[in-house]
């Protein structure tokens, strides 16, 4: 962009001095913006030929085949741009979203196998899942529910409003009636004037979590790269305040639950 524009701004932002203000454009600039910001004269198969290929997207698989039989269910949120352009739509979702019923996809299935129930049916299992990352908890919830899994099940959600974005709502409140989900905390960030998103939700039931998990746990956190950092802190402010531990304590008691396969983290 910058040899074809010719454009000053742009040459300077790719002098390695200037990294930090190169990293705050790609922060928030997709391709079409840098296009936009900077013109230059493109060709159709010179710009394909410039980028990069797409990567492939990645779905959680948000069923069990003990429970749906020979389906996949998939949790795909389709995003639009508003007037200011504050959302975006993943390319794959609304592909997705476009495709007629019944229309034939080519997919395949890539196995995690660090993120799966545990192979002891009586370990309680702790779940942090907002948005779309809840989508692999429904799959867990299914699966022990139907393996008559002993161990507990503790789900963490969040999302923006309750009434347009509690995703799976009837079924999670269908499980709790039949005791296929034990715990349910709840954080909707928009409905009030002061935010809430899960991390609070997860200082909030420190004293449990935190028995929860000395009393054999599996944790799992799925969702953004930005909440599974959030995630993570309140996690060790948590083991921090109901362990008795310093902070170098808090991070080798996460990275024992890790070592051992009980903290498991699919974040995207």
């Amino acid at each position: 962009m910058a040899e074809r524009s010719a454009h000053p701004e742009l040459a300077r932002l790719l002098d390695p001095a200037q990294k930090n203000e190169l990293a705050a454009v790609f922060e928030d600039h997709q391709l079409i913006d840098v296009l936009r910001r900077w013109p230059a004269e493109w060709s159709a198969e010179a710009l394909l030929a410039t980028v990069r290929p797409a990567a492939p997207r990645l779905y959680s698989i948000a069923s069990s085949r003990k429970r749906v039989g020979e389906e996949v269910h998939l949790t795909v949120d389709e995003l639009r741009y508003d007037a200011h352009g504050s959302a975006h739509q993943g390319a794959a979702s609304s592909f997705l979203a476009a495709l007629a019923e019944g229309a034939p996809l080519p997919v395949y299935i890539e196995a995690n196998e660090r993120f799966r129930v545990p192979a002891d049916a009586s370990r309680d299992i702790i779940m942090i899942g907002p948005g779309t990352g809840v989508a692999p908890f429904r799959g867990f919830v299914q699966e022990r529910a139907e393996t008559g899994a002993a161990g507990r099940n503790w789900l963490f959600f969040g999302a923006r409003h309750f009434n347009t974005d509690f995703l799976y709502q009837t079924e999670w409140q269908d499980a709790l009636r039949r005791k296929e989900l034990h715990r349910l905390d709840l954080a909707f960030s928009r409905d009030q004037a002061d935010k809430i998103y899960v991390q609070q939700r997860l200082r909030t039931r420190g004293r449990d979590l935190y028995d929860w998990l000395q009393n054999g746990a599996h944790l799992y956190v799925c969702g953004a790269i930005g909440m599974g950092k959030d995630v993570h802190a309140a996690l060790l402010d948590v083991v921090r305040e109901h362990g008795g531990l310093d902070e170098d304590g808090a991070r080798e008691y996460l990275t024992q639950l890790h070592t051992e396969g009980r903290y498991g983290r699919d974040v995207y």
